[in-house]
């Protein structure tokens, strides 16, 4: 698995970075998560070599880089912050010399990518955002993700254990080869007080200002079988980009290996810049303008927003119509983005003027 070679790009404040360079088509950089892309992707980490070697095989090149204080690259490093980790990705695009790229992280990587998006407009082509969230402080308090981190230790017993929890969480508890291979790879990756250090840097990472200012087309995307994202972080990421597509995707990816429709919705978003596959988006100064009620939304579309407009949580309206709450979830981003509506006020608004908050008699 370690036949691609691990190739070294130097940051500006002198940090060593592990990178790796896949295929020879248009570029795509994923600005790195915790886990070490990397390293991972030469381990045959399923989330990152099966996914990488997908887009490959699609005819893109792709990039994947260790941020710093983790697996391949220097780890003794007293700067953890984005600033830090903005260096990082900056000296991997040196490093390659690019001019003009796709641009995609995975939650803490996310954040990476839009900041660096805002900072440099005219070299990112698309922004891939998957499980992203705009505040570090309230992404550490998933449920999942707390208890996932709870109680590091330094000891090299306890805290093998301890990785081994927290990737069978991220697992879901499925898949035993999958967390025996994270759990090594963690174990390798990861010291107990970087791996907290790390996470403290995170939690002090706030851009949810930064939205605003992003200008090229972008996707977000909430997979509800990741115990780590959050289905209300992404949404606040969408809907503060102007002009955003957000999906649902229905798999296990980010930490699994059900790979089928997260590269496929990628690929069609690189390649025409939105996920139906053929229009481009429209311009980010371009008004938005609101459909007519019978135009977009489907019969399931409609109860959904009626329910939504009656004041039922996602909880309520999946017990009424039978389905699962990721099923309303997927329903509320759908209809969403159609309405032009950036949350439950909005689209019940839209019900009150288009006359559809109750069933027609």
């Amino acid at each position: 698995m370690n036949s691609v070679p691990l190739q070294f790009a130097t940051t500006s404040d002198g940090v060593r970075i592990a990178c790796v360079s896949l295929g020879d088509g248009p570029p795509i950089i994923w600005a790195s998560n915790i886990i070490g892309e990397a390293t991972c992707y030469r381990v045959g980490m399923p989330s990152v070599r099966e996914v990488t070697d997908r887009l490959v095989g699609l005819g893109w090149r792709v990039i994947r880089y260790d941020v710093r204080g983790v697996a391949g690259s220097d780890r003794k490093v007293e700067d953890l912050s984005l600033e830090g980790r903005l260096r990082d990705l900056a000296a991997v695009i040196g490093h390659f010399g690019l001019d003009r790229f796709a641009l995609g992280g995975v939650d803490v990587g996310a954040a990476t990518a839009v900041a660096y998006a805002v900072q440099h407009p005219s070299s990112v082509s698309h922004l891939i955002l998957l499980s992203p969230w705009a505040s570090g402080g309230r992404y550490l308090m998933i449920p999942e993700l707390r208890a996932a981190n709870a109680a590091p230790t330094a000891s090299d017993g306890e805290w093998k254990i301890f990785l081994n929890i927290h990737v069978s969480v991220a697992a879901g508890f499925n898949d035993a080869d999958y967390v025996r291979q994270g759990t090594e790879a963690a174990f390798q990756n990861w010291s107990a007080p970087g791996f907290a250090a790390f996470n403290a840097a995170t939690a002090r990472i706030e851009i949810t200002n930064l939205l605003p200012q992003v200008t090229v087309p972008t996707l977000v995307t909430h997979e509800p079988a990741f115990p780590f994202g959050s289905f209300e972080l992404c949404r606040e990421v969408a809907a503060g980009i102007r002009g955003a597509e957000f999906l649902i995707m229905n798999e296990n990816s980010l930490a699994g290996r059900v790979h089928d429709e997260n590269v496929a919705t990628i690929d069609r978003f690189l390649r025409s810049g939105t996920t139906t596959g053929s229009t481009s988006r429209a311009p980010s100064h371009a008004p938005t303008r609101l459909p007519a009620a019978s135009d977009g939304l489907t019969p399931r579309e409609l109860q959904v927003l009626r329910l939504v407009a009656a004041g039922s949580t996602n909880k309520a309206i999946a017990g009424e119509l039978g389905v699962a709450v990721s099923t309303v979830e997927r329903h509320l981003v759908n209809l969403y983005t159609k309405i032009g509506a950036r949350g439950r006020a909005d689209a019940t608004a839209y019900a009150l003027r288009h006359r559809i908050d109750t069933p027609p008699v």
